[in-house]
Protein backbone atom coordinates (compact mmCIF):
# COMPACT_ATOMS: atom_id res chain seq x y z
CA UNK A 1 0.00 0.00 0.00
CA UNK A 2 1.49 3.53 -1.00
CA UNK A 3 1.25 6.17 1.90
CA UNK A 4 -0.38 8.42 -0.24
CA UNK A 5 -3.01 6.49 -1.53
CA UNK A 6 -4.01 5.09 1.83
CA UNK A 7 -2.65 6.80 4.46
CA UNK A 8 -3.14 4.81 7.67
CA UNK A 9 -3.24 6.13 11.02
CA UNK A 10 0.01 4.08 11.66
CA UNK A 11 1.59 5.05 8.41
CA UNK A 12 0.93 8.98 9.29
CA UNK A 13 1.96 8.51 13.17
CA UNK A 14 5.20 7.03 11.59
CA UNK A 15 5.87 9.30 9.55
CA UNK A 16 5.63 12.13 11.66
CA UNK A 17 8.19 9.98 14.23
CA UNK A 18 10.62 9.70 11.37
CA UNK A 19 10.39 13.61 10.83
CA UNK A 20 10.76 14.46 14.24
CA UNK A 21 13.95 12.33 14.82
CA UNK A 22 15.49 13.33 11.77
CA UNK A 23 14.80 17.08 13.03
CA UNK A 24 16.80 15.90 16.11
CA UNK A 25 19.72 13.68 14.80
CA UNK A 26 23.23 14.35 14.48
CA UNK A 27 24.31 11.37 11.71
CA UNK A 28 21.53 9.69 9.64
CA UNK A 29 22.33 6.70 7.32
CA UNK A 30 20.61 4.52 4.98
CA UNK A 31 21.97 0.68 4.98
CA UNK A 32 21.06 -2.16 2.57
CA UNK A 33 21.38 -5.26 5.03
CA UNK A 34 21.24 -7.58 2.14
CA UNK A 35 22.81 -11.09 2.94
CA UNK A 36 22.13 -11.31 6.84
CA UNK A 37 21.43 -14.32 8.60
CA UNK A 38 18.49 -13.52 11.51
CA UNK A 39 21.71 -14.07 14.07
CA UNK A 40 23.84 -11.61 12.20
CA UNK A 41 21.05 -8.75 12.21
CA UNK A 42 20.57 -9.26 15.69
CA UNK A 43 24.38 -8.94 16.74
CA UNK A 44 24.12 -5.86 14.32
CA UNK A 45 21.00 -4.18 16.65
CA UNK A 46 22.83 -5.07 19.83
CA UNK A 47 26.19 -3.48 18.70
CA UNK A 48 23.75 -0.40 17.63
CA UNK A 49 21.78 -0.41 20.89
CA UNK A 50 25.18 -0.64 22.77
CA UNK A 51 26.19 2.72 21.33
CA UNK A 52 22.48 4.71 21.65
CA UNK A 53 21.94 4.43 17.87
CA UNK A 54 18.66 4.16 16.09
CA UNK A 55 18.29 1.04 14.10
CA UNK A 56 15.00 0.89 12.01
CA UNK A 57 13.96 -0.98 9.06
CA UNK A 58 11.01 1.01 7.39
CA UNK A 59 9.09 0.93 4.26
CA UNK A 60 11.12 3.22 1.55
CA UNK A 61 7.20 5.01 0.79
CA UNK A 62 7.40 5.91 4.15
CA UNK A 63 11.21 6.95 4.74
CA UNK A 64 10.25 8.77 1.48
CA UNK A 65 8.05 11.00 2.94
CA UNK A 66 10.07 11.58 6.56
CA UNK A 67 13.06 12.73 4.29
CA UNK A 68 10.25 14.98 2.08
CA UNK A 69 8.89 16.94 5.65
CA UNK A 70 12.23 16.79 7.06
CA UNK A 71 14.03 18.66 3.74
CA UNK A 72 16.56 15.55 2.93
CA UNK A 73 15.48 15.00 -0.71
CA UNK A 74 18.94 13.89 -1.50
CA UNK A 75 18.02 10.45 0.38
CA UNK A 76 15.34 9.48 -1.49
CA UNK A 77 17.14 8.57 -4.70
CA UNK A 78 18.77 5.92 -2.54
CA UNK A 79 15.44 4.20 -1.32
CA UNK A 80 15.73 1.02 -3.61
CA UNK A 81 15.32 -2.40 -1.92
CA UNK A 82 15.82 -3.49 1.74
CA UNK A 83 16.67 -0.27 3.31
CA UNK A 84 17.80 0.39 7.47
CA UNK A 85 17.86 3.38 8.76
CA UNK A 86 20.83 4.20 11.24
CA UNK A 87 20.49 7.33 13.29
CA UNK A 88 22.54 9.00 15.60
CA UNK A 89 21.68 11.80 18.07
CA UNK A 90 25.03 12.40 19.51
CA UNK A 91 27.79 11.28 17.85
CA UNK A 92 27.11 11.43 13.91
CA UNK A 93 29.77 9.17 12.72
CA UNK A 94 29.07 6.69 15.13
CA UNK A 95 26.99 4.82 12.86
CA UNK A 96 29.21 4.57 10.42
CA UNK A 97 32.06 3.11 13.05
CA UNK A 98 29.83 0.53 13.82
CA UNK A 99 28.79 -0.84 10.64
CA UNK A 100 32.24 -0.81 9.45
CA UNK A 101 33.32 -2.55 12.52
CA UNK A 102 30.33 -5.33 11.79
CA UNK A 103 31.74 -6.10 8.44
CA UNK A 104 35.15 -6.26 9.28
CA UNK A 105 34.16 -8.74 12.18
CA UNK A 106 31.74 -11.12 9.91
CA UNK A 107 34.16 -10.47 7.09
CA UNK A 108 31.23 -9.81 5.13
CA UNK A 109 30.22 -7.11 2.89
CA UNK A 110 26.62 -6.48 3.99
CA UNK A 111 25.07 -4.17 5.52
CA UNK A 112 26.17 -1.50 3.05
CA UNK A 113 25.81 2.16 3.59
CA UNK A 114 24.30 3.59 0.73
CA UNK A 115 23.90 7.55 1.74
CA UNK A 116 23.39 9.44 4.67
CA UNK A 117 23.24 13.12 5.91
CA UNK A 118 26.07 14.29 8.82
CA UNK A 119 24.92 17.06 10.74
CA UNK A 120 22.25 17.91 8.13
CA UNK A 121 24.74 17.82 5.00
CA UNK A 122 24.53 14.95 2.58
CA UNK A 123 26.82 12.72 1.96
CA UNK A 124 27.02 9.86 -0.82
CA UNK A 125 29.00 6.48 0.01
CA UNK A 126 32.18 7.75 -1.18
CA UNK A 127 32.44 10.32 1.69
CA UNK A 128 31.49 7.82 3.62
CA UNK A 129 34.23 5.85 2.80
CA UNK A 130 36.50 8.69 4.34
CA UNK A 131 34.31 9.60 7.65
CA UNK A 132 34.75 5.76 8.96
CA UNK A 133 37.87 6.09 10.76
CA UNK A 134 37.25 9.53 12.29
CA UNK A 135 37.30 8.70 16.02
CA UNK A 136 34.62 9.18 18.26
CA UNK A 137 33.85 12.77 19.12
CA UNK A 138 35.24 12.25 22.55
CA UNK A 139 38.46 10.99 21.69
CA UNK A 140 38.58 13.87 19.19
CA UNK A 141 38.46 16.63 21.70
CA UNK A 142 40.80 15.08 23.68
CA UNK A 143 43.50 15.60 20.83
CA UNK A 144 42.37 18.89 20.84
CA UNK A 145 42.61 19.95 24.06
CA UNK A 146 46.39 17.72 24.27
CA UNK A 147 46.92 19.89 20.88
CA UNK A 148 46.23 23.23 22.86
CA UNK A 149 47.74 22.28 26.17
CA UNK A 150 51.30 21.62 25.32
CA UNK A 151 52.00 25.05 23.61
CA UNK A 152 51.02 26.45 26.77
CA UNK A 153 52.74 23.96 28.72
CA UNK A 154 55.97 24.26 26.81
CA UNK A 155 55.88 27.80 27.38
CA UNK A 156 55.07 27.31 31.03
CA UNK A 157 58.53 24.96 31.14
CA UNK A 158 60.27 28.05 29.48
CA UNK A 159 59.34 30.71 31.84
CA UNK A 160 60.00 28.31 34.91
CA UNK A 161 63.29 27.65 33.45
CA UNK A 162 64.24 31.60 33.04
CA UNK A 163 63.10 31.36 36.68
CA UNK A 164 65.35 28.65 38.02
CA UNK A 165 68.53 30.10 36.33
CA UNK A 166 67.81 33.72 37.67
CA UNK A 167 67.72 32.31 40.86
CA UNK A 168 70.55 29.77 40.39
CA UNK A 169 72.54 33.25 39.04
CA UNK A 170 71.53 34.76 42.15
CA UNK A 171 72.42 32.40 44.15
CA UNK A 172 75.89 32.41 42.62
CA UNK A 173 76.40 35.93 43.20
CA UNK A 174 75.37 35.59 46.51
CA UNK A 175 77.72 32.93 47.40
CA UNK A 176 80.40 34.37 45.71
CA UNK A 177 79.83 37.46 47.75
CA UNK A 178 79.75 35.71 51.33
CA UNK A 179 83.24 33.71 50.31
CA UNK A 180 84.95 37.28 49.40
CA UNK A 181 83.13 38.49 52.58
CA UNK A 182 84.89 35.17 54.73
CA UNK A 183 88.10 35.77 53.24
Amino acid sequence: MDYQSHPTAKKQELVEELTDIFGKAKGIYLADFTGLNVEQANALRSNFHKEEIIYRVVKNTLIQHACDKAGYKELIQHLEGPTALAISMDDPVSPVRVIADFVKAQAKKTPVIKAGILEESYIGSEQIEAIKNIPPRDVLLSQIISCVQAPVADFVGVLNEIVRSFVAVLQAVIDKKQAEGSE
